[in-house]
């Protein structure tokens, strides 16, 4: 069984996700595309799993993009689109 038909039968195997964690700017994580959650730990020493949510841009050519993201807070859709601009361009 070659790589490039594993790739080719199960799809992309990675996703980039956008972190945004305490207070800190956003970063990065590739993980497998399973992955539901990211655990991260704050100065204190206590753990958190964040959950990893799918947003969805359309694009005026009808296009439509699917960024994921996890977060400690309430990210608004205007910082989830430039930290994407910013990270995955």
């Amino acid at each position: 069984m070659s790589i490039r038909w594993i790739l080719t039968y199960y799809g992309n195997i990675m996703k980039k996700i956008i972190v945004f964690f305490n207070s800190e700017p956003a970063v990065v994580v590739p993980a497998m595309t399973g992955v539901n959650t990211i655990m991260r730990e704050y100065p204190n020493g206590e753990k958190t799993h964040l959950t990893v949510m799918a947003a969805g841009f359309p694009s005026l050519t009808g296009d439509h993009k699917v960024i994921y993201v996890a977060a400690d807070r309430h990210v608004t859709s205007e910082e989830i689109l430039e930290a994407a601009i910013r990270l995955l361009s």
